[in-house]
């Protein structure tokens, strides 16, 4: 009986170290991570997150820093999340010092930089930081070509740093992999063979025949086109499109809510599936124009901006008490103040379309209202086919800046000061307990 006793008790350790080591094993491999930091500090973004599952290939990250134990461990902890991701990134650390001939051939300029590659991509993120990194890796996943051409020459709105031009949309969307150039119709023969998407941005003059094929031949061609509405009509020779502009500009009842002092601005609150995930709040659209557009064989909507039901398209001036009159065609709301179109057709190559009834919502002096800037680069990523990687953008980073009189009060206290508070205390408390 005694026998069987200690059997079992030594059957049980074993079973027990045996359970242990499992664990550790797992818990090796599969480790378990919680954050419960308020801003989720050391989470993922959710940039970071979809930038990481559509990579093309593995993802190998070079750390150029010198063989310092403090700095290193930095990079590790900034790193962490990432590595942990399940496509998972491989670190290397390279001493610049000891391999400078590497460093060289590899165009490291500072200390600290990190190299990210994915099959035959690269970004080279020169200060760290989680804001650098999510960019970057939203530069690699991204895919297809990299051109955004702007066309010019016909008065239209061109990405410079005027109020009414794109100067702050085009350095948003090269920050995300694009380029943006702005060419002349007139002196090409076809649009570059690296163009992503046309953009069309308000046009003030009508473009003669030969532009007008251009344009109609990218799109046959499977381009994406985004057409931003100005005076000049739309015009696609040999493409079956019927759009139509409503007279007038719309009138949005709902923007004094907002805080708009003037009504002509299009409050578009429900987003189209196409944007994922969609702007968290309104966008405005100011000094939109309605379009009307009729169902064609080949083409389908995929999706529509709308103004909010208490808009209308207003003929007359905008002056004293404005009111719909239905008897100069004026429709009431919500109307439709963007068009996204697909075509699908067997024998012909997918493209997609994309009209929006003014170019006054993403200039310099507008792009910053609500969620223009967002929607704007949701649909540039849907237009080019990283719908997928039209997250939100990741909040900077948050750096304290402290002067160098405060930083070292602030080390005399905690070094000297609360130590010593914490000595005396204890000397108190000890002295009061003999008395007792």
């Amino acid at each position: 009986m005694g026998l069987r006793r200690a059997a079992n008790r030594w059957l049980f350790y074993a079973l027990l170290a045996a359970c242990v080591l499992l664990v550790a094993r797992v818990a090796e491999r599969y480790p378990l991570r919680a954050d419960i930091s308020v801003r989720q500090a050391n989470s993922l973004s959710a940039v970071a997150r979809q930038a990481l599952g559509a990579l093309p290939a593995a993802l190998e990250i070079t750390a150029w820093v010198p063989a310092l134990a403090v700095q290193r461990a930095e990079v590790e902890r900034l790193l962490a999340p990432y590595l942990a991701h399940p496509a998972a990134p491989r670190l290397v650390f390279v001493d610049p010092v000891a391999e400078p001939r590497r460093a060289r051939d590899a165009g490291v300029g500072r200390h600290g930089e990190l190299h990210l590659r994915t099959g035959a991509r690269r970004e080279v993120v020169t200060t760290a930081s989680r804001a650098a990194l999510d960019s970057a890796l939203n530069r690699l996943a991204r895919h297809g070509e990299r051109w955004i051409v702007t066309l010019k020459g016909h008065g239209e709105v061109i990405p410079d740093d005027r109020p009414a031009g794109l100067g702050r949309l085009a350095t948003r969307l090269e920050t995300l992999g694009y380029q943006v150039v702005a060419l002349d119709p007139r002196q090409l023969e076809s649009l570059p063979d690296n163009t992503a998407l046309l953009l069309v941005a308000a046009p003030a003059q009508p473009y003669a025949d030969r532009v007008t094929q251009l344009i109609g031949d990218y799109v046959d061609g499977g381009g994406a086109l985004l057409w931003l509405l100005g005076d000049a009509p739309v015009r696609l020779p040999g493409m079956d499109i019927a759009l139509d502009v409503l007279p007038g500009r719309v009138v949005d009842a709902a923007a004094a809510q907002y805080g708009l002092a003037s009504p002509d601005h299009a409050i578009v609150t429900d987003y189209p599936a196409l944007l994922t995930p969609p702007p968290a709040m309104h966008s405005v659209i100011g000094r939109a124009r309605a379009l009307d557009w009729r169902e064609r064989p080949g083409w389908q909507p995929v999706g529509r901006l709308h103004s909010s039901p208490r808009s209308w398209n207003e003929t007359g001036a905008l002056t004293g008490r404005v009111a719909r009159d239905p008897a100069l065609g004026e429709r009431a709301g919500p109307l439709t103040v963007g068009l996204a179109l697909q075509r699908r057709a067997v024998d012909r190559p997918p493209a997609r379309l994309l009209f929006v009834g003014g170019a006054d919502w993403i200039g310099n002096s507008r792009i910053g209202d609500a969620a223009n800037l967002a929607l704007a680069t949701g649909l540039v990523n849907w237009l080019t086919g990283n719908a997928a990687l039209a997250a939100p953008a990741p909040a900077n980073d948050l750096d304290i800046h402290w002067s160098p009189l405060f930083g070292g009060l602030a080390a005399i206290m905690l070094m000297a000061v609360l130590p010593l508070a914490y000595l005396l205390t204890g000397l108190w408390l000890r002295a009061r307990r003999r008395r007792a």
